[in-house]
């Protein structure tokens, strides 16, 4: 499908919205914040906060998912980077508009809840791996990844397997197999590291799905909730 013109004529100039980047050598994207800059459609530009763009990393050959919420819809484009102009500072041409089928690989939520990073070892593997497990908790959760913080530093095998607990009303747990991609120490002196699903079975990507647009609706009444307090 081809990008609505006048859907980008609507989008307000300065408008905050957020970008899933791709990055290279990666199938999970990064999620930042940025402000929307008219031009001339399809084309705008983005601009970033200082250190938000990870431009070493930009990987210019995949699209880029811009999310927009337009005061309760929120319209989701597929566009491609034309230049990065400067550290903060992107130059885009939106390509066509995204479905929510098409976005359920980009969808994540802010959440905490426990995860369990384990060692993969075959059953009646002779030798072997040795076993080891880290707790931690999540920062967000979505369809094909996991972002977490951990006291130590899980080593960054491949694969491992992850236990992770569904923020619902009845306790339940999801286990993946997964790959580390990537791993930065904070400056309180945890880890937080992504993690990206190798094998996940379909009804377990659905839970976890779901549960994230539950959580979404949440966050969208607390939200109407607040306003009307106000």
């Amino acid at each position: 499908m081809t990008t609505d013109i006048q859907e980008l004529n609507n989008i307000p100039d300065g408008k905050p919205v957020r970008i899933f980047l791709p990055v290279t050598n990666q199938d999970e994207m990064v999620k930042a914040q940025c402000v929307y800059q008219k031009t001339a459609v399809p084309k705008f530009e983005l601009l970033f906060a200082p250190g938000e763009l990870p431009v070493d990393l930009l990987d210019s050959q995949r699209p880029c998912i811009v999310s927009i919420d337009m005061g309760g819809a929120t319209v989701s484009l597929e566009a491609m980077i034309r230049e990065v102009a400067s550290a903060q500072k992107l130059e885009m041409v939106a390509r066509k508009t995204v479905n929510h089928s098409q976005l359920r690989e980009y969808f994540r939520v802010d959440t905490e809840t426990r995860v369990v990073t384990k060692a993969f070892v075959k059953k009646h593997a002779g030798g072997g791996k040795t076993p080891w497990e880290f707790e931690g908790k999540t920062v967000d959760i979505s369809g094909s990844g996991v972002r977490a913080l951990f006291t130590e530093s899980p080593p960054a095998e491949f694969p491992v397997r992850l236990e992770i607990s569904l923020p619902t009303p009845k306790p339940s747990f999801v286990e993946v197999l997964a790959h580390q991609v990537r791993s930065r120490q904070l400056k309180d002196g945890t880890y937080e590291v992504a993690y990206h699903y190798d094998e996940i079975r379909t009804e377990d990507r659905d839970r976890i799905i779901g549960c994230c647009l539950d959580i979404q609706r949440q966050m969208l009444r607390l939200r109407v909730q607040v306003k009307d307090d106000e």
